[in-house]
């Protein structure tokens, strides 16, 4: 069974300039009982009415069944290998349908637009 989901209060979402280390925050998120238990986590990192940029760890094997985003995003994967592999940047615009799957533990950063 998956913890309940709590919101962070130190997760780094405000400010006009922000500067994340991603390394921690991974670290961060492998540290998390919801790792341990669920094999993929995650922390928005910045939250704007506009733009939010989420922080994803997935296990291997871990799928985000197909679904569509209300807006435009980015995919980019850190490292490890996904549907797509590391180093590529994914744009889709709004109402794509799209899935991913990790076939290692991979990181990746989601990047979401507001929906037109």
């Amino acid at each position: 069974m998956v913890d309940e989901w709590k919101a962070r209060p130190d997760r780094p979402v405000e400010g006009p300039l922000q500067c994340v280390r991603l390394g921690e925050q991974l670290e961060r998120l492998r540290q998390e009982p919801t790792w341990r238990t669920s094999g993929r986590n995650a922390i928005t990192l910045a939250k704007e009415p506009a733009l939010r940029v989420v922080l994803m760890l997935l296990g291997k094997g871990t799928k985000i069944s197909e679904h569509q985003a209300a807006g435009p995003l980015t995919f980019h994967v850190l490292s490890g290998s996904v549907t797509f592999r590391a180093g590529e940047l994914v744009v889709l615009e709004a109402a794509v349908e799209h899935e991913v799957e990790a076939l290692e533990e991979s990181a990746c950063v989601l990047t979401l637009g507001r929906a037109s």
